[in-house]
């Protein structure tokens, strides 16, 4: 038993060690190479513009001199002409009236609920079921936005889950008193208000804050110096103002926008803008027309028709005129990379090392790349007429397939075009020279074209670019296409059945990249 209880605790030291080993060699070469991934997702970036502007509408004051006033109409409503607005009371005593007027027309509801239930509700069962269909009612109207009722339908479905308050009281006696004094109150009160009704049809705010009469003809002829001016502006209130109404369809916007951007604007076209966090996505907008130029600014009018009822409370405000909106996979700027790929020697391409730092002449300039990878030694060149391949007569030189990258920029892509790539570095004996001639049963590996007449001579393998992906715990290089460059990040696309897909960790960061390499 001893013998046992010893080997077991040998075989356990022993795993210990080699368990506190590996973590110790992986926590070692993580901080000596360390890597960083990101995983790929499909997003949608833009190409935009920023501007700053004022939200102009047609807009009337809706004015009383009366001291006590209570609007009756909700903040963005639709309002019919001649419709009331707002009530006006001729004292603090006529306010009070009113008030109690409000809390016994709601306690009027609530008995005559309960007294519609009680005589309704026999059992348990039938409880169940009228809390039930309160429920539901409810339910509805909230989801139509039908608000006109919500508050009779909420008390009644109080009272059935309460029954202890309204309930005990719900009397065909109480309910008569409650209704005689709401009669008295109104006769009291019926010189007591005043309803203070509008003109026109529009829709309501009550928000005033002193821009009501900038209209679109207002700002016509404008500089940009002269809106920011009035933007600035101190603004002078009414004291009488209790809202305004909203008289127009349309809502515009007068921005300033740079120079570059607005000369391209033509009245009549159709653009998108960004208000942020003011409405949620874009807005269709016209634009109305374009204002005079001044320094490298310039003054744009635009017309929209939809979302007036989100930005009523919005007036000064920045926005984005958005240009072209793209989708694709988004990766970090950081992981992605443009590659070469060219044949050399077999001698020079024993003398490269994947992951082996280079720099890399293309068309006169200098690119410090890397190598990815060299492929196996095979025949280079055309054969000689009635020799066949592989055998004693077949005297093409062998050659290597290798492939460098270099992390992207915006600089555009390698002059290729004269088809000879030189690479040095410290560790090679000379220059080795790259040609990008290549067998036409090889070219899928590196994502050549073919010219349009479909010569196979005119295979093409013009700059391309490339992602790291962290497959198996190995790198995997991936061709991509860019769809946008922002500025920290990019949007590819990718084909084929080794393409970059949503969801691949692609490698931000890491030493010694090279494709196949295994962390």
């Amino acid at each position: 038993m001893k013998k046992t209880d010893a080997l077991i605790r040998i075989t356990s030291l022993l795993v210990f060690i080699a368990l506190a080993a590996y973590f110790t060699v992986y926590v070692a070469q993580r901080a000596m190479n360390p890597v960083q991934t990101s995983l790929t997702v499909t997003a949608t970036m833009s190409d935009s513009a920023p501007m700053s502007g004022l939200v102009i509408r047609d807009e009337l004051l809706i004015n009383s001199r009366e001291l006590y006033i209570d609007v009756t109409a909700e903040d963005g409503a639709k309002v019919a002409a001649g419709e009331t607005v707002a009530v006006a009371y001729s004292s603090e005593e006529a306010l009070e009236r009113a008030s109690r007027l409000n809390a016994l027309d709601r306690e009027i509801e609530e008995v005559s609920a309960a007294l519609t239930r009680a005589g309704s509700v026999q059992v348990e069962g039938d409880r169940e079921q009228s809390v039930y269909n309160a429920i539901t009612a409810l339910s509805g109207s909230l989801r139509g936005g039908d608000l006109s009722d919500v508050d009779s339908r909420a008390s009644a479905l109080a009272g059935l889950l309460f029954p202890t308050d309204t309930g005990l009281t719900a009397t065909d006696e109480y309910l008569q008193q409650l209704k005689d004094e709401r009669d008295q109150l109104r006769r009291t009160s019926a010189g007591d208000t005043q309803q203070i009704t509008v003109s026109q049809s529009g829709t309501f705010s009550a928000v005033v804050d002193g821009y009501e009469g900038v209209s679109p003809d207002y700002v016509h002829d404008m500089t940009p110096s002269q809106l920011r001016e009035l933007i600035a502006a101190d603004r002078v209130l009414d004291s009488g103002s209790l809202g305004k109404l909203i008289t127009s369809y349309s809502w515009y916007y007068a921005a300033i926008l740079p120079r570059e951007y607005a000369r391209e604007m033509l009245a009549g076209s159709q653009v998108q803008l960004s208000f942020g966090r003011y409405y949620n996505g874009t807005v269709r907008a016209e634009v109305e027309w374009v204002g005079r130029a001044e320094g490298d600014s310039q003054l744009v009018l635009f017309r929209m028709e939809k979302g007036m009822a989100d930005m009523l409370a919005v007036r000064s405000v920045a926005a984005e005129l958005i240009y072209e909106e793209f989708t694709g996979l988004r990766v970090p700027l950081k992981g992605l990379y443009r590659y070469y790929a060219g044949y050399v020697s077999d001698a020079d391409g024993q003398a490269l090392t994947p992951g082996q730092a280079v720099t890399l002449t293309l068309g006169g300039r200098e690119y410090a790349a890397f190598v990815s990878e060299v492929g196996s030694a095979s025949r280079y060149g055309d054969l000689l007429p009635g020799v066949e391949a592989g055998s004693e007569e077949d005297t093409r030189p062998l050659r290597r397939l290798a492939v460098f990258c270099w992390p992207w920029d915006d600089t555009g892509p390698a002059d290729t075009s004269a088809g000879v790539g030189v690479v040095t570095a410290p560790e090679l004996a000379g220059p080795i020279q790259t040609s990008n001639y290549y067998d036409y049963r090889q070219l899928a590996f590196v994502g050549a074209e073919l010219l349009p007449d479909d010569d196979e001579s005119k295979w093409v393998v013009p700059d391309r670019l490339c992602v790291f992906t962290m497959t198996g715990m190995q790198a995997e290089r991936k061709i991509v296409e860019l769809v946008f460059a922002g500025e920290e990040y990019c949007l590819l696309s990718s084909s084929g059945t080794d393409a970059l897909r949503e969801g691949n960790e692609v490698i931000v960061q890491a030493r010694d990249l090279y494709n196949g390499r295994v962390f």
